[in-house]
């Protein structure tokens, strides 16, 4: 009764009210997620890595506030490396202002001009560089994440509060069926408002993606795709991608019913599913049809979406590794036709998309 008492007396003005002094929890979600002490440990280290983005328009609106990733810290520049999702400034593959301004905001409630350096449509990821008097603390990177793989997102707001969210990682088509493959990685949590961008961590605290809000389960970009397109851009000035203008399904996530019925008109019990096929691409002239079924790519019979993701982006970084722009490289499938019920090999000259964009100093 006391304390209650005294919290209603008016202050003098100009009174500093320490954070010591607060009882209630700023987010109550963070608080009903992260309730054991060993947790509690374990996400305040994760948490120095994550900062906020905020990102407005030349004339100072307001555009987004997202969650971002320290990935490097340079001591001899002072300067860090940052990744964050690309929607912080761009719509549809291109930037929303010609000149978007960036502030990022640290742990410590410190704030500084970002330098927007690239972003990827595709993967939707924007790396930005700040400097800084004092070092700020990379991630610890981790794996890709794993079905059933107990995770926290987290993020921080435009006044630098950390926010967590317990979930587990999801595997599941999604609503549409996507060229993106991997976004068959999922939460089962919702994030916070600025949470896109933000990290996935382990039980370890080590990063294993990258949360791109999207209701009702959140994507999660892996975090091994990350640091190929940020080595591969550092390296390179560029991101290659091959282009297989197919859109995929993965036999294990299609519902069991479905799955029986495939295995009993067409004795097969895995594969890639080809849903779409585009018009004029190289898969309608080596007549490959929705509804055949990819059997195996160069060998590999590994048929999650987002590991044969990571195999192409692979071959983008030894197209770029090889400095010949005459290079090229082929796949070599084992496909089955469903209406003829028929396997054939074929192989399969890739396209290359550099779906990247270099934002330079003003």
């Amino acid at each position: 009764m006391e304390m209650e008492r005294l919290s209603k007396i008016p202050l003098p003005p100009g009174t500093v009210i320490p954070c010591t002094r607060r009882r209630k929890p700023k987010d109550i979600y963070t608080a009903r997620d992260v309730a054991s002490t060993p947790d509690k440990l374990m996400i305040r280290k994760a948490a120095r890595s994550v900062v906020a983005i905020e990102t407005t328009y030349s004339d100072g609106k307001i555009i987004a506030v997202f969650s971002g990733i320290v990935v490097s810290w340079n001591e001899t520049t002072r300067s860090a490396t940052i990744v964050t999702c690309s929607e912080a400034v761009c719509d549809d593959g291109a930037l929303i202002d010609p000149k978007p301004k960036v502030l990022v905001h640290l742990p410590n409630k410190t704030i500084l001009d970002g330098q927007l350096l690239f972003f990827n449509d595709h993967y939707r990821i924007m790396l930005l560089e700040v400097v800084s008097d004092t070092p700020l603390q990379p991630a610890n990177f981790g794996s890709t994440p794993k079905f059933g793989q107990d995770v926290f997102a987290l993020s921080r707001d435009y006044e630098s509060s950390m926010h967590a969210r317990r979930g587990t990682v999801l595997w599941q088509e999604p609503p549409n069926v996507l060229e993106y493959m991997y976004y068959c990685l999922s939460l089962s949590c919702q994030l916070a408002p600025w949470g896109s961008g933000g990290s996935v961590i382990d039980q370890h605290g080590d990063v294993v993606g990258m949360a791109i809000g999207a209701p009702p389960n959140p994507d999660i970009l892996p975090i091994s795709i990350v640091q190929t397109c940020i080595e591969m851009w550092t390296k390179f000035s560029r991101i290659a991608r091959p282009v297989l203008n197919m859109e995929l399904r993965a036999f294990e996530l299609i519902e069991v019913s479905h799955q029986e019925e495939i295995e009993l008109d067409h004795n097969i019990n895995d594969g890639f599913i080809i849903a779409v096929v585009y018009d004029d691409s190289t898969a309608v002239r080596l007549g490959i049809s929705q509804g055949d079924i990819i059997l195996s790519y160069n060998g590999l019979h590994d048929f999650t979406l987002h590991k044969l993701e990571e195999f192409l982006l692979s071959l983008g970084w030894e197209l770029l590794a090889s400095g010949d722009p005459s290079w090229n490289v082929g796949l070599e499938f084992v496909v089955y036709d469903a209406v003829r019920h028929a396997t054939r090999s074929i192989t399969y000259p890739l396209e290359f998309s550099d779906a990247s964009e270099r934002v330079l100093p003003p």
